[in-house]
């Protein structure tokens, strides 16, 4: 039997408008999203800076879109739990992960995980960024990081610097100046940085690596010394304490972020609308003062300026974790 052409091209044709048909559906169903609750994952416990950095700003997007937002806060497992959980999602824009910079460092403290950050997430936006900071007891000889810095070379390993705990981004901004700065200190690491503080201002411990919020109204009081931020620019939160490149680092950051990510194959277009809204939103004044309040500063960009940040992020991490031999327990 023998099929003419255009017997041949009937299938083909009918094929082709099915295909158009499905793309231009989906088209709609992204331009309409979104449709129904929107899911955002926190792998923190409630109450902390993740939690009321999304509290904060999700509202506003639920307003914008007229659609429910719900935050499901899934803690454990050093946030790998939530992580996954966004990672096995469809990809459709109704599964979202918040998250911190931990993100960037889980790799090289949990090798054997299923999921790889970097290929299987979307990085969509960083919200906020929490301004680190070195401060020292008001005893201490040391009135600026470049006399800090000398003091340590001076007394190799005896300066204590405590942090809020190993593989914390409090330490790893510690060990980052150890490296750049190429100077020998003694790191302390505590369950969270309150109990550093007391003792820095105690006189047990030489100085903190901490949040900035943390130490600020010390510093004014002056129970203790701030000596640079970790942020490559000054911080708002306290413009007359200079970045660790302006007092004698050159190319020094380490900055505590948290971020949005969605799974790998999201449609750009949702991407990008989540982009766009949060970017809106985290300029808000009222935004701006609650983000002030509870120490953080509003940040936004691209997604694809997160996305390569994010790879850079990820790789510095891991290289001077593996230089330090820092390890965490499981």
């Amino acid at each position: 039997m023998r099929l003419s052409s255009g017997t041949l091209r009937r299938p083909s044709l009918a094929l082709c408008l099915s295909a158009l048909a499905g793309i231009a559906l989906a088209a709609e169903s992204t331009e309409r999203y979104p449709t129904r609750p929107v899911r955002v994952v926190n792998p923190y416990a409630p109450g902390g800076v993740t939690d009321i950095t999304v509290r904060t700003v999700l509202p506003y997007v639920s307003q914008a879109w007229g659609q429910q937002i719900v935050v499901d806060n899934r803690p454990g497992a050093g946030t790998n739990i939530g992580t996954e959980i966004v990672v096995r999602s469809q990809p459709d824009g109704y599964t979202i992960l918040a998250t911190t910079s931990a993100i960037a460092t889980n790799p090289s403290f949990y090798p054997n995980l299923s999921f790889k950050a970097t290929r299987d997430l979307a990085p969509i936006v960083v919200i906020a960024e929490t301004p680190l900071a070195l401060a020292v007891q008001s005893a201490l000889p040391a009135r600026t990081l470049g006399e800090f810095i000398a003091l340590a070379r001076a007394q190799p390993g005896q300066l204590t610097i405590a942090s809020a705990g190993t593989g914390t981004s409090t330490h790893l901004a510690l060990e980052l100046l150890k490296a750049m700065a190429k100077i020998d200190l003694a790191h302390v690491p505590f369950k969270g940085g309150g109990g550093g503080v007391v003792g820095v201002m105690g006189g047990q411990m030489s100085g903190i690596v901490t949040v900035l919020t943390l130490v600020s109204a010390h510093h004014r009081a002056g129970k203790l010394r701030i000596l640079a931020v970790t942020t490559p620019a000054r911080s708002p939160l306290a413009n007359d304490i200079p970045t660790f490149a302006e007092a004698g680092v050159p190319g020094y950051e380490a900055t505590s972020w948290i971020g949005m990510f969605a799974p790998r194959a999201t449609p750009t277009a949702i991407i990008q609308k989540w982009n766009g809204e949060i970017n809106r939103q985290i300029r808000l004044p009222e935004i701006e003062e609650r983000f002030k309040a509870a120490g953080l500063v509003a940040r936004g960009g691209s997604d694809r300026d997160f996305a390569a940040y994010f790879l850079k992020d990820t790789e510095r991490w891991a290289a001077l974790i593996k230089s330090a031999g820092i390890a965490v327990k499981p």
